[in-house]
């Protein structure tokens, strides 16, 4: 049950690969949806107590409160689990790293498991962006795991990584200090004989402490693993340079992103030329700087961004490549985010010469704060208040010239206007 989001959808298509009979719904139709059915998946439009008949395991989105097809499942003595807990089995019982993180999970996820596959250690590799995950034949799991809802106390991975710790959902946690406390249990969870990787660039990740071994990557000079700001980019192993890696990604943050896998993989054992050889080829994650086509002469880029660390790393990741002006169109995601972040989000979008602000992707959540997209317009350099993709359209159609390149962000569904935008509908 909710098998187009990233988390179900990733767990479905594992399901699959290993031979699995999987059936999914959603309420609405997507292009993870569209994959999955081209995949082999049986989907379903809607939810129907009728879907459960004949199976033997329910798996549903942490969105999925209440339901009928719950209820029903339920009662008929089907085994029922919650996409986390499904995720937590999976990991409890492999050779498993666990990612985890506010920003750059998703990325290092898939950077760590195109290493080991490079590698041949045929992991399986559960990624959040709806579709990169693979079902490996090895005892090896590299899982990018959620913090949203505080069911991160559910998994017992032998390695973790944690990328970085921040306020991102407001709705679950009252400050940044619960999210820490979070992230302290779980890596505390960590077997003495496992493996804690921390991005010493982030105070508080770089602060936890983990009963397992420890060691930290990133731009500090103290860092056990030190990347610098370069390219090709190098990697020192305290005062040691092991080498150089070509990263075709852009972004300072994605350095940091391919250090943090590196770190990992070297400390299983990995040599250092297969590391290199793997992240050169890195084809990147889905929605995190995806070219989708041309409009109007300009280059058109999608990504996930929907928190200011991340809409602030995106662009300065878009300045680094080749563009007359930066034109970026955001969907901000979440009255609550969007409430308790205002004046983060105003001063992250420096860099880009106009910005073009959406409703807010609501997610479900009920306006309680009063909080609108035209309040953050107001806000925000170069911003300007236009509400839905046709009017967003309209006004990109009357900017956009050849040269420049147009960045969709957000989290919700602004890239149906990306896809529009370069004729993939």
């Amino acid at each position: 049950m909710g098998a187009g989001g990233a988390g179900v959808s990733a767990l479905a298509r594992v399901f699959l690969a290993r031979g699995d009979d999987v059936s999914g719904c959603d309420l609405k139709e997507s292009e993870t949806t569209a994959e999955l059915e081209e995949a082999g998946v049986r989907m379903f439009i809607g939810h129907d107590p009728e879907h459960v008949l004949g199976q033997d395991l329910l798996v549903y989105s942490g969105a999925v409160k209440r339901s009928a097809e719950l209820d029903a499942a339920r009662a008929m003595g089907v085994r029922v689990l919650s996409r986390a807990e499904m995720l937590a089995q999976l990991i409890n019982e492999t050779e498993s790293i666990a990612v985890a993180g506010t920003a750059g999970k998703t990325t290092v996820t898939h950077m760590l498991g195109h290493i080991l596959v490079t590698a041949g250690y045929d992991p399986t590799v559960l990624v959040g962006d709806g579709s990169s995950a693979r079902a490996g034949s090895s005892e090896w799991l590299v899982a990018e795991t959620d913090e949203s809802d505080g069911t991160l106390t559910l998994h017992h991975p032998q390695r973790a990584i944690v990328t970085n710790i921040e306020l991102d959902h407001p709705d679950h946690f009252r400050d940044v200090s619960a999210v820490r406390d979070l992230f302290q249990w779980f890596i505390e969870g960590l077997p003495k004989e496992g493996l804690a990787v921390l991005c010493a660039d982030d105070e508080l990740a770089r602060e936890l402490k983990p009963k397992a071994r420890k060691v930290t990557y990133g731009f500090r000079h103290d860092s056990t693993y030190r990347c610098e700001a370069t390219r090709p980019f190098p990697i020192y192993r305290g005062l040691d340079l092991l080498g150089h890696i070509d990263l075709r990604q852009p972004g300072r943050h994605n350095i940091q992103n391919a250090t943090g896998a590196a770190a990992m993989a070297l400390e299983l054992g990995i040599g250092f030329g297969d590391v290199a050889g793997a992240l050169h080829t890195f084809p990147g994650a889905h929605r995190r700087m995806e070219f989708l086509g041309v409009f109007q002469g300009a280059a058109v880029y999608d990504d996930y961004a929907h928190h200011p660390t991340k809409v602030r790393a995106t662009i300065e990741a878009a300045r680094e490549l080749r563009h007359r002006r930066l034109i970026v169109v955001f969907q901000p995601h979440r009255y609550s985010r969007l409430s308790a972040l205002m004046h983060d989000f105003a001063r992250s979008f420096e860099g880009a010469d106009r910005v073009y602000i959406l409703d807010v992707y609501s997610a479900g959540e009920e306006n309680t704060s009063g909080v609108s997209a035209a309040d953050l317009a107001h806000q925000v350099p170069n911003g300007l208040y236009v509400g839905d993709f046709q009017t967003a359209k309209e006004a990109l159609e009357n900017i956009v010239g050849p040269d420049d390149l147009v960045l969709l962000m957000g989290a919700g569904d602004i890239k149906k206007l990306g896809d529009e935008l370069a004729h993939k509908v």
